[in-house]
């Protein structure tokens, strides 16, 4: 059964009939069960946990065993409530029904509590309490409960006339003698501006839920909210309900008596004002006032426990009076205070609910003093609450460090995510991400996540020359119990670190095109001249080359194709070919070389041809393209005793120096052309028919061209069965031209490109 409803319900709920069976006791827990006496009341709280599916109140006085129904508590005096903690409190009036009163000085009250468990056992639990009066009695006190109003005057009882105020002694009479003339009284109920009213007797009005009893020293009143006879006026803007009464007595001997006895309570409820939480009330109530008007003190309790004023001040609490209303406001996080949770609108929501207290008196025409009480389960409405996140991130750990709070004990973290990642606290740990609960006095607690900068879910950018951002997005998914709502709170965190002098650093990586070299200016303003090997890199090598180029703020980059100048090839073979490029990186200032890459790449072998700076010719290609195929390994050069290196069912690898295998020379110009031939040896018919031959002829020209006297240019094409063919390359690199030769402008290598 859920316990968290409106006092009505809760109340019809909580006390509905079950027979009463005898069972021992059983032991119950230390704390479980707590009485006190506090302002006119028996106090008994019972803890939350403790309580079964259905509780039971029952009162035992010389009579028998009365059950507690809802109505017969609120005409009797009784009020069984859950307060903002989830504990179940049990009050009773000390002029309640069936308390045993000596002298309005010494109380007491046998009370047993029922409680049934689920499995439906019910244990029961029996309590004598005892109180005792504390300070006398006023002339008049009214009590506001959350189910009950109560008022009660004290003998001798004040008689209003012509010539005043004059005060009816009866201490000569006995309490049966008062019971007595009660019983055959007369009481009219009366609204403002309305005193035509017909005398009831007071045991019809018992029967429509309004009890009219004595004491030994008062005559007492007590009905219901919304009963029959009450109404509603408003006071300051505050809705007041009221029972307005005159009770008739005849007496011995005298004239009737009338004997003013009416009662009034403010309805007004909690609001959010701001972080304090602000309760109002009228300071005259005008249904209670008669003639001139003095306030008196005020005394304020949380909890059943009254605060001195140094307490109030130490807690926060403001009580201020504007426009004769009294303004009491609290503050959300002080001690006394529940915040319950809640989801409201797919966001995290607060209500503010506190077991308050408070009194007052005031003297008038007729009433020298009057004492007013209230009992109140404050509560506001759910208002959306954003969490605060604390960013407190320390540069030396290089590690964000972030709080998220501060929650009520009824939130409970579940999972945490980081970029994309969801994990659970022992997921996060095993992630070298540090979570905990740093908890706070007052029972709230806050969440506090560590995450490394060098997590994956880190990312980071350079903001400035000299400042790096590490931004980590972070969703916290959170759960409110016991209702189980769960609701999600999203955050990024930024943390913006100065960084050292960084120097600038080559980086180089393979594409399927060629080589790509990085070079990272770090945080130095300093100008830069690339160098490919011993080539310095200029727009005409870029253009001859077919380098791309590209840049930002914190680099520079160019990727050298395969086939290009600046390309070194230190292993061929059938499978693979292995390069590599020398870049450096020059200070333009101090005209040293900084900085230097070698970066090696490896590539599926193609048909090509490499003229090689040391004088030698590697050449790999497909022989079976022609019609009909021929088979690699019956290939030969001019000289028919080179053999190819290498072989595989489709080609064939040949490795020759310049001055071998039938290789011819012819100057052209100022190079030296170097030329041979890939043939295949074919079979022939017998010398009878000569021209009838079994294959046909394969040719495929070689050549290599060098500037005069110069061999230390590489240069490299692919290959074909009639033609060399790269239309990628510009016609002077498909010739073996020579870049070691003088090139006339460079590139000057600044943060942007700006020096291009």
């Amino acid at each position: 059964m859920c316990l968290l409803t409106p006092f009505n319900m809760l109340l019809r709920l909580l006390l509905i009939g079950l027979p009463l069976t005898s069972c021992s006791i059983p032991v119950v827990p230390a704390g479980t069960f707590t009485t006190n006496c506090h302002e006119r009341h028996f106090w008994l709280s019972v803890k939350g946990s403790f309580l079964g599916s259905m509780v039971q109140f029952y009162i035992e006085d010389s009579t028998g065993v009365h059950f507690l129904s809802s109505q017969r508590a609120a005409e009797c005096g009784y009020t069984v409530v859950l307060n903002h903690r989830g504990n179940l409190v049990f009050r009773a009036s000390y002029l309640a029904c069936y308390v045993e009163n000596r002298g309005d000085t010494e109380f007491r009250v046998s009370v047993r509590f029922v409680n049934m468990q689920t499995d439906g056992s019910v244990n029961a639990y029996p309590f004598m309490l005892h109180c005792s009066l504390v300070g006398p009695w006023s002339l008049r006190e009214i009590v506001c409960e959350e189910n009950y109003m109560e008022v009660s005057v004290k003998w001798p009882i004040p008689i209003v006339s012509r010539e005043g105020v004059k005060w009816l002694e009866l201490q000569s009479q006995t309490l049966e003698e008062r019971v007595k003339q009660l019983r055959t009284g007369q009481v009219i109920f009366y609204r403002p501006g309305d005193f035509d009213k017909t005398p009831r007797q007071i045991e019809d009005v018992k029967a429509i839920g309004y009890h009219i009893t004595a004491t030994d020293t008062r005559i007492l009143l007590r009905s219901a909210y919304s009963s029959l006879l009450s109404y509603t006026i408003k006071e300051k803007n505050v809705q007041v309900e009221a029972v307005s009464a005159i009770i008739i007595l005849q007496l011995e001997g005298t004239s009737p008596i009338p004997v003013e006895i009416s009662v009034a309570c403010a309805k007004t409820k909690a609001v959010v004002d701001g972080l304090y939480l602000l309760w109002s009330f009228p300071l005259a109530l005008s249904p209670l006032v008669r003639g001139w008007f003095r306030t008196g003190a005020m005394r304020l309790g949380v909890d059943g426990r009254v605060l001195s004023d140094c307490e109030m001040r130490d807690r926060g609490y403001n009580v201020s009076l504007k426009d004769q209303t009294v303004n009491i406001r609290i503050p959300f996080d002080k001690e006394g205070a529940k915040i319950k949770s809640h989801v409201l609108k797919g966001q995290y929501a607060q209500s503010l609910s506190l077991e308050f207290f408070y009194m007052y008196h005031w003297d008038d025409a007729i009433w020298l003093h009057t004492q007013h009480r209230s009992f109140l389960l404050l509560r506001t409405p759910y208002m959306l609450r954003t969490p605060i996140v604390l960013n407190n991130t320390d540069p030396l750990t290089e590690m964000f460090s972030v709080t998220l709070g501060v929650f009520p004990a009824d939130v409970s973290l579940q999972n945490i995510t980081l970029g994309r990642d969801t994990m659970t606290w022992t997921e996060a740990k095993q992630h070298n991400i540090h979570l905990k609960q740093i908890l706070f006095s007052n029972g709230s607690h806050a969440y506090e996540l560590q995450v490394p900068f060098s997590h994956p879910m880190v990312t980071q950018r350079v903001i400035s020359g000299h400042f790096r951002r590490q931004s980590l997005a972070l969703t916290f998914d959170l759960v409110i119990f016991p209702e189980e709502e769960h609701f999600s709170y999203r955050t990024n965190v930024m943390f913006d670190q100065k960084e050292p002098a960084l120097s600038a650093v080559l980086a180089g990586s393979c594409t399927e095109r060629g080589v790509m070299v990085v070079l990272h200016y770090g945080s130095e303003d300093v100008q830069w001249e690339l160098y490919v090997g011993d080539r310095r890199l200029d727009w005409e090598l870029v253009q001859l080359g077919g380098y791309r180029l590209d840049g930002g703020d914190d680099h520079f980059s160019v990727e050298i194709p395969l086939y290009s100048p600046g390309i070194a090839y230190e292993d061929l073979n059938l499978k693979s070919m292995i390069v590599k490029v020398e870049v450096s990186a020059v200070n333009m200032v101090t005209l040293k070389a900084e900085h230097s890459l070698v970066q090696r790449c490896t590539f599926p072998v193609r048909d090509f041809l490499v003229c090689l700076p040391e004088g030698r010719i590697l050449v790999v290609t497909d022989t079976t393209r022609s019609i009909p195929p021929t088979k690699p390994n019956s290939t030969t050069l001019l000289d028919t005793s080179c053999k190819p290196t290498a072989t595989d069912s489709s080609r064939a690898l040949f490795n020759f120096s310049l001055d071998s295998c039938g290789t011819t020379m012819t100057v052209e110009g100022n190079y030296l052309l170097y030329e041979n031939e890939i043939r295949y040896s074919q079979k022939f018919l017998p010398k009878e028919d000569p021209l009838i031959h079994m294959d046909s002829p394969f040719r495929l020209t070689l050549q290599c061209r060098y500037p005069l006297n110069v061999t230390s240019a590489l240069t490299l094409h692919p290959t074909a069965n009639t033609t060399i063919k790269h239309p990628s390359l510009p016609q002077e690199l498909r010739q073996g031209l020579n870049w070691t030769k003088p090139l006339s402008r460079g590139l000057r290598i600044t943060k942007g490109l700006k020096g291009l």
